[in-house]
Formats: C-alpha cells, structure tokens, sequence
C-alpha cells in the first residue's frame, strides 16, 4: 500500500506539472519542470553520426578463381591409377596419373577406325620399303635442301605414323588423365567403372593455400568492398582482399568474395568468420526504447528546451538485433534525444487530452 501511494503521488505530481499543446504545434508537445523529469525517470542522449559496423557471417571456401577442372577428353570407363581414385582433400603433384579413361566406341565407330587403322599401317609399310629403298634417315629434319621425293616420302610416313599411334589409342590403349598443375583435390565425382561422356567433370583441383571467404548480406548500403580483415572464432583476424559482389534477384541477397591474403593463415574450408563491415551512409543510431510507433509512423522525444518536450517524426533505416536502431530521416544530429521515460511523456499527452502522435 505506501508504495502504490507514492506511485500514484508521483503520477499524480507528474501530470500536475505537465502542460500539453497540440494545437499552437504541428507536433505534441509536453513542458515538464526538473523534478518532474527526475520522478518520470527520463533520460536523454545527444543524437550524432555513427560509425556504422555490420557483423556479417563469413565462410572459408575454395577460391573458384584459381580451380580446375579435369574432364573425359572423350567417352569412356574410368579406371583407377592405383588402389584407388583421389580423394577430396589430397594432394597430387603436376603431372601426376589421377586416373585413366578407356575409351568406349559404339560397333559402327570401332568398325570405322579398324579400317582406318589397317589403311594407315599399310602406308607406313609402303613408306618403310621407300625410306629404306632411297636411305632416306628418317630422323633427319625435313629442309628445302633435301630432293622433293624424299620430302613427301618423309612427310607420308610420319603422316601415317602419327595416325596410327592415335588408332591404337583410342581402340586399345586407355588414356591418361593428368593434373594440370600441384594442388588439393576438392571434388571428384569419378568412379571406378563408371561409363562417363565427353566433356564430363571428373576431378576438381585447388592450388595450394588458394582459399577465398564469402559473406551473404540483405542490406543494400553494406560497404563490402572496406572490409579488409575476418575474425575467427578464437579472436584471431585474418587478412582479406576485396574481389568483388554479386546480387541474387531471386533471394534479393548480395554475395561478397575476398581472398585469405595471409598465406600462412590457419584456416580452412566450411570455417566460419565474421566480417566488420561499415554501411556505405553513417546513419544516426539510437536505442530501440526511445521510438514509438503510432499510426504506422515512428516517432521519438526531442528534448528541445529545458523543460520542454517535442515529439518528432522519423524513418527508420534498419535494425541492429533487438536493442539498437538506426535512424535514416528526421534527425539531423546534435539533438538531444529521451531514450528513457518515453512512456512517461506519452501518458501525459494522454492524460492532458491532446491528440497522440
């Protein structure tokens, strides 16, 4: 009971001090003496531009700038190297045997280049008998100062050679399949046994330390291109450079991509970080107790005078999680906001009779 006799004293002080225009103002106003505000508990803050930092959450992927991608030259039966096929995750050397790729040919096509096969022997076995009948040094570099009979003697039996090699091939031996450079396996779907088609991907390569990191952000005013560090779990930063942002229509979302500058940095793919990134517009932050909303608008208290209050209208940018706003229109900073005792001023309106913003 003595407590809810001093709060209904206190209220009743409060409204006793409180003189309320709503007609000589295009905004609510309320006069309030000092300990009047003292008993509301109104709190004021000098509204001023802000160094505004957004928290994106990153992650470590394999940079796609510098991936490679091994494919089937042709159609065919993939068969292991060794014991078995790459992994994701391991590292081969240049020039290493990944895998080998037996060509398949349909009845008709191995009918086709069987034939072709017997023509191109026999015009080497011509050539042979020629080569051998004028000894012509088959090794010898084709020049203008040779006769023109051994230079086309020559040029047919390499000719016939060249093609024969590439029949046999293609009808008997299984191809190669190589890594064009050192690096990490980061995907392979290759299979051993599996019947795969031209132009298919079958290993996908990463040069070693090559690691990029994305963020994925909604907001259109994030300064993605300031960023230039990620903040591990531990605290640890990592230095980044700026590749560049792409736009999702569909998701109405941006995607930013760096590149791990420091090549020494301990990390690794599907790691998650977190970015810092500034908005492009410095706006005006506020805590989210000082804004009420009435009639779909938003408003705050000015603390214009001593003890004089007006309510003014603003746009809200965004929010930073739950207990921060950030204030695009209305204010032009320097003015003194109430983030405490909001409540107070708009009961007083209220109570007075004048019409609430």
């Amino acid at each position: 009971m003595p407590n809810r006799t001093a709060m209904a004293s206190g209220l009743a002080l409060l409204l006793c001090s409180a003189v309320v225009s709503a007609h000589e103002s295009p905004a609510p106003e309320v006069l309030l003496d000092k300990a009047a505000q003292h008993r509301a508990g109104i709190r004021t803050r000098l509204a001023g531009g802000t160094a505004d930092v957004v928290h994106l959450p990153g992650l470590v992927i394999a940079d796609p700038r510098r991936e490679l991608r091994v494919a089937a030259p042709q159609d065919g039966v993939v068969e292991a190297a060794g014991a078995s096929l790459p992994l994701a995750g391991q590292q081969v050397k240049a020039g290493q045997v990944l895998a080998y790729l037996r060509p398949v040919l349909s009845q008709p096509d191995r009918r086709d280049m069987n034939v072709e096969l017997t023509a191109a022997q026999r015009d080497m076995k011509l050539d042979r008998i020629q080569i051998d009948r004028y000894g012509i040094n088959e090794n010898q570099r084709l020049e203008i100062k040779l006769p023109t009979p051994s230079v086309e003697i020559l040029t047919n039996y390499r000719t016939a050679q060249a093609r024969s090699g590439e029949l046999e091939g293609a009808l008997q031996k299984p191809l190669p399949l190589l890594a064009p450079r050192a690096g990490t396996i980061l995907r392979s779907p290759a299979t051993a046994g599996r019947v795969v088609a031209a132009g298919q991907s079958l290993f996908e390569l990463n040069a070693p330390g090559a690691l990029a990191v994305e963020a994925e952000y909604a907001d259109d005013d994030i300064d993605a291109d300031a960023v230039r560090q990620a903040t591990m779990a531990d605290g640890q930063t990592v230095g980044l450079e700026f590749i560049g942002v792409s736009y999702d229509s569909g998701l109405r979302t941006h995607r930013a991509l760096y590149a791990v500058a420091d090549a020494d940095a301990d990390v690794h793919v599907n790691q998650p970080l977190s970015l810092a990134a500034p908005r492009e517009q410095g706006g005006i932050a506020l805590p989210a107790a000082a804004v009420f909303r009435r009639n779909g608008h938003v408003w705050i208290w000015v603390h214009a005078e001593a003890q004089r209050f007006i309510a003014q209208q603003v746009e809200v940018a965004a929010a930073d999680g739950d207990e921060q706003l950030h204030i695009r229109s209305g204010l032009h900073g320097g003015e003194r906001v109430v983030t405490d005792g909001v409540a107070a001023l708009n009961a007083a309106v209220a109570q007075a009779g004048a019409v609430r913003p």
